[in-house]
């Protein structure tokens, strides 16, 4: 019986490690296939959201944040970006470091292509960032999600 109980234990402390090393290496390679479709890579902390009502079925949120660090694009301290969403969705304003990925209009305004363009603080993006640095600042983008 113990043995049954140690065997169980096991199975499930491997099973929680092996998916969080998934969860972590499915957002990585998320932040790996952003990073060739978008223009504007960066590390921010968002810092103020302003709702605008568009119309019946959307709002725009724009957002203002700190830059941390800068990948691709312009490097800047201050950064805003607009985002649709539908009607009365809620902006998120935690104040908790990201990575965003964001493309550019016509106009030069930042905007958000869609989910999969914002990422967690881990250190598994950090670390690749770390050793990736100067070529991702250097790949060349295929701005596909900025179409």
């Amino acid at each position: 019986m113990k043995n049954t109980a140690l065997l169980l234990l096991l199975f499930f402390c491997f099973s929680c490690t092996s998916t969080a090393g998934n969860t972590k290496n499915i957002e990585l390679n998320g932040f790996k296939e952003a990073v060739k479709h978008v223009s504007y890579l960066a590390h921010i902390t968002i810092t103020n959201v302003e709702i605008i009502n568009e119309d019946d079925e959307t709002d725009k949120h724009i957002y203002s944040a700190a830059v941390l660090a800068t990948y691709r694009g312009k490097a800047q301290k201050k950064i805003s970006f607009e985002m649709f969403v539908e009607k009365g969705e809620e902006a998120i304003t935690n104040n908790i470091p990201v990575y965003i990925a964001l493309c550019m209009n016509n106009q030069g305004t930042y905007y958000w292509p869609g989910t999969g363009s914002q990422f967690s603080s881990s250190e598994v993006i950090h670390a690749w960032l770390a050793e990736n640095k100067k070529a991702i600042s250097n790949m060349p983008t295929t701005n596909n999600w900025c179409k």
